[in-house]
Order: C-alpha cells, then structure tokens, then sequence
C-alpha cells in the first residue's frame, strides 16, 4: 500500500478515512470495476459532495505496472520504490 499527499508532495504512513454511507458504496463500486481486470491502466476519483477539492484517487498497482514505472510521475515514482 503506498499512500501520497499531492499537497505535501509526500508519502503519508497512515491515514483515516471518515466516509459517508454514498462515498463508502462509491468506493466499494469502484474498486469493484478496477478487479476485474487489475492490469488495466485505469484509476478513479471520489470526491466529497460538498468540497469538491477533498478527493480520493484509487489505483491498482501490480508488478507489471510496476516494471514501467516511467508512466508515473515522479512523486509517484518515489513513493511506489519505497520499501
């Protein structure tokens, strides 16, 4: 799991997700979609409904994704090389 604050511009360690009901169902939905087929380059956005800058980004990353880590940008890439 690798979690990055784009504001801060770095890697978080923990965090807490205090979602309502329709977010939580939106997430589950959503990640849903990106399991069947993991590989794909595909990503999704949840945002709060009364504060459109409070988002969250989900993406399914695999080793074979990790291979071309270049698609990344390089705040991305620093964090998905940490161990």
């Amino acid at each position: 799991m690798r979690m990055i604050d784009f504001d801060r511009k770095s890697s978080l360690k923990s965090i807490y997700l205090y979602l309502t009901e329709s977010e939580a169902t939106q997430i589950k939905e959503e990640l849903e979609k990106l399991l069947k087929d993991p590989e794909a380059h595909e990503h999704f956005h949840v945002c709060d409904a009364r504060d459109p800058y409070r988002e969250i980004s989900c993406s399914i990353v695999t080793e074979i994704k990790l291979k071309n880590i270049s698609r990344y940008n390089k705040l991305e890439q620093q964090v998905l090389s940490e161990k």
